[in-house]
């Protein structure tokens, strides 16, 4: 087998490359204004790749210097967003006199704000140095969250709630974008597994708060108010760090020295993809829509997330039950427990595994399917049997962040793999506007078609896209290694460079700093 790591990786369909038994062009040619961002950091530094030993050394100033930043901001971004069902038992609803159905499109506006902002925030995040563009959006997101304390009616919530979702839009392909310039393919993924445990635990920090601010009595500044000041202040804060600290890409990172900023590049030279390139290239944009796992893996997006309405409806449904307000917001907290230790059992098995993303994903859907048949068959009667279906849909928090940085690892060039972040997001998004309308009033208490729904779309249909992707990957895997054993695969390209007085140099490159997709560049 080659070195790309087979059957999860790597892509892509056949008609648009050689067949088995053509050679592959020798070498690939363009202007140095389209290669990648590394070549003019290559271009002033001259180094050798690493020893096992110094790429140690980096791989760890890396991950101390940015996985806390990864982590915290997951975790506050999920705080931030189950402020609203949070809100719901502490007198948000009551305050701003919301019924149900209201109350539901407040969940669902935030994800068409959402929506509407994925493309322009991916163009963003190409043009403009990641974490400066990241620590905007996030002050800007506090300062959107303070924003619910004066909101009063359904009206002005609803704007509040359509701008904060403009916001967001870029937290996690910002993410996403940082991760695959400084870290290995096999690293992301574990990386990505530790970080959406952080995040998903947030009901804990969110249940505790909730509990915490009960015991708050400020006359009309009710409980819920104090929740946004809390997390829209320190959110605001967090975006000045980001500001500060987090770094743009290898290319910028002060932690490092020149020579290991250029070493860290080398060091994840097997992803055989580059670093960043600020120019938006139309050709990769239309091979990323033409190409059917990019639409695969949006449609697991949107499947998935079709369950994700329970986040906001967790305190009520538990509520409901016959649990006290005080009782509630303690046992909410159990979800963030459920999420984080099953996502980090997943982060644990992808370290010492290879190939076993699929797996591990329709695994974490077995429970999910368990909850659909508990609130189903379960008496009304018997709580603690629901409660238990209720907490059980939390494993889910493992395929959506182990596909989703699966999908990113298995497109290639800067522009397309931007436009397949965008549309995995909204898939996200698209779910995540239907899934609050599942909790259909008249449905209640029991919710029966709700859980049906949850069972067919939420859980066995993204399962089954799960196994279509992992056959169409390892078929495409079989293909490259065969033309990888035939010598036809080039290594190399050509970059050209004009000089002041016309005359035009060529330079022999590795491939990785010609930002080539994952179809122009075989070696993926």
């Amino acid at each position: 087998m080659s070195s790309k790591i087979a059957y999860e990786e790597t892509t892509h369909s056949q008609q648009d490359f050689q067949e088995e038994n053509e050679p592959a062009s020798t070498t690939l040619k363009l202007s140095d204004r389209s290669a990648d961002e590394s070549y003019k950091l290559f271009s002033k530094v001259q180094v050798s790749d690493p020893t096992p030993e110094e790429a140690r050394i980096i791989r760890n100033k890396c991950l101390w210097r940015i996985l806390p930043f990864l982590c915290i901001g997951y975790h506050l971004m999920y705080v931030d967003k189950q402020t609203l069902g949070s809100s719901a038992i502490l007198g948000i609803l009551e305050d701003a006199k919301l019924n149900s159905n209201q109350y539901n499109w407040l969940s669902s506006i935030f994800y068409f704000g959402y929506m509407v902002a994925e493309w322009p925030q991916n163009w963003a995040l190409q043009r403009f140095p990641v974490g400066k563009w990241l620590a905007g959006n996030l002050i800007v997101w506090g300062g959107i969250t303070l924003l619910h304390i004066p909101c009063n009616n359904f009206a002005s919530l609803f704007v509040v709630r359509f701008l904060l979702g403009l916001s967001e839009a870029c937290i996690v392909p910002a993410f996403l974008l940082s991760m695959s310039m400084f870290f290995t393919y096999q690293e992301q993924a574990v990386m990505m597994s530790v970080m959406w445990s952080i995040g998903n635990s947030s009901p804990i920090t969110s249940g505790f708060l909730s509990y915490g601010v009960l015991w708050i009595k400020t006359g009309s500044f009710h409980p819920w108010k104090w929740l946004m000041v809390i997390t829209g202040v320190i959110t605001i804060i967090f975006g000045g760090l980001v500001y500060l600290f987090f770094p743009d890409s290898p290319l910028h990172a002060d932690f490092l020295t020149y020579e290991e900023r250029a070493q860290a590049i080398l060091r994840i030279k097997g992803n055989n993809s580059g670093i960043e390139q600020k120019q938006f290239k139309k050709h990769q944009f239309i091979e990323a829509i033409k190409d059917p796992k990019t639409w695969l893996f949006a449609l697991h997006a949107w499947s998935q997330e079709m369950g994700n309405g329970i986040n906001n409806q967790t305190s009520l449904i538990i509520n409901s039950f016959g649990f006290t307000v005080f009782q509630t917001t303690l046992l909410s907290t159990v979800s963030g427990v459920i999420a984080f230790f099953t996502l980090s059992a997943a982060a644990i098995t992808l370290h010492f595994t290879r190939n076993s993303r699929a797996w591990i994903s329709l695994i974490a859907y077995v429970p999910a399917v368990i909850s659909s048949i508990l609130l189903l068959a379960l008496p009304w009667s018997n709580r603690w049997g629901l409660i238990v279906g209720v907490w059980l849909r939390y494993t889910t928090g493992v395929p959506y962040a182990v596909v989703m940085i699966w999908a990113a690892n298995a497109s290639a060039g800067h522009t397309k793999k931007t436009t397949v972040i965008a549309l995995y997001h909204i898939g996200y998004g698209l779910g995540n506007i239907i899934s609050p309308q599942l909790f259909e009033p008249r449905w209640k208490p029991r919710y029966k078609p709700t859980w049906i729904i949850l069972l067919v779309v939420a859980a066995i249909l993204p399962s089954i896209i799960i196994i279509t992707l992992r056959i169409y990957l390892s078929r495409e895997n079989k293909r490259r290694d065969k033309l990888e054993a035939g010598n036809v695969v080039a290594n190399n390209g050509l970059v050209e460079t004009t000089n002041a007085d016309g005359t035009k140099d060529v330079r022999v490159v590795d491939t990785n700093q010609l930002d080539l997709t994952d179809r122009e560049n075989l070696k993926l």
